[in-house]
């Protein structure tokens, strides 16, 4: 902990002080072990002294990469474009991975695109989908602890009856204390129970979102969804493509990129 973690740290605290007092100079994240540096190129010269300087007084070796364009979220989720156009993403964005399930990768890849050269995430949305033979890009994948369903539908029951007084129960087995009866409730109908993994892609129907068996609650980010725990063939006609292309605009927005591309699509 001392080596590392605190003299680490302490470390790069110095090389940031003494990188921004270069005037132009930006240190713009830092995590554990590096940090990011914004400059224009006039002030390499100067970038690269001063972090010789701290090399030869610390021992520490530096290496660098450089980047072209990089949006950040924050310091542990961003998007970068090398000097070659080649993407580095982090976090929320990061490619699939055995540490990453997918997360509607599409919109990730959109996002990085446009970041390149500019591509309007709408073109590339539906190219991809046009193109794609992996259906994997455009569907989500989580955990549902105790096991989840997606109702068919939902109807209003009132079945609410006074046990004790003032507990009431209902035919779910909730309870609730109180002086009057308690108001009518919305309660799932249809669907299979499925086991503690769920796979869904957006779609076009009118669907419930997918919920907890447990305990009922809605899993996240699936209201639009829809249940995919067999992999289709092909591009499923109901695919809501307009949802994607709306979730790269709100990552781009998320990484703080100024972009009029909901407007030009409003246009």
């Amino acid at each position: 902990m001392l080596a590392v973690t605190i003299t680490g740290q302490l470390n790069l605290l110095c090389l940031i002080d003494d990188l921004e007092r270069n005037k132009g100079v930006k240190v713009l994240s830092a995590n554990t072990d590096g940090i990011v540096v914004g400059y224009h190129p006039k002030l390499r010269d100067k970038v690269l002294k001063t972090i010789a300087t701290n090399a030869k007084r610390t021992g520490f070796e530096y290496e660098e990469k450089q980047y072209r364009k990089i949006a950040m979220k924050d310091v542990n989720n961003y998007i970068a474009i090398d000097m070659k156009n080649e993407v580095k993403s982090k976090g929320l964005y990061a490619p699939l991975g055995l540490m990453k399930n997918p997360t509607m990768q599409v919109c990730s890849l959109a996002a990085a695109q446009y970041l390149i050269d500019g591509t309007n995430p709408d073109k590339f949305v539906k190219s991809h989908a046009r193109t794609v033979k992996n259906f994997k890009d455009f569907v989500a994948i989580r955990n549902v602890k105790g096991g989840g369903v997606q109702h068919s539908d939902y109807e209003i029951r009132d079945d609410w009856v006074e046990k004790e007084p003032r507990i009431w129960v209902n035919g779910i087995g909730k309870k609730e204390k109180r002086k009057s009866r308690p108001e009518p409730y919305e309660v799932g109908v249809g669907g299979a129970p499925f086991g503690r993994v769920a796979r869904w892609y957006m779609t076009k129907e009118s669907l419930p979102a997918i919920t907890y068996v447990e305990s009922g609650n809605q899993v996240p980010k699936t209201v639009g969804a829809k249940l995919c725990m067999i992999m289709p063939s092909s591009i499923p006609k109901d695919l809501d493509l307009q949802w994607y292309i709306n979730e790269t605009y709100d990552i781009l927005d998320d990484l703080g990129v100024k972009h009029d591309l909901r407007k030009a699509e409003t246009a």
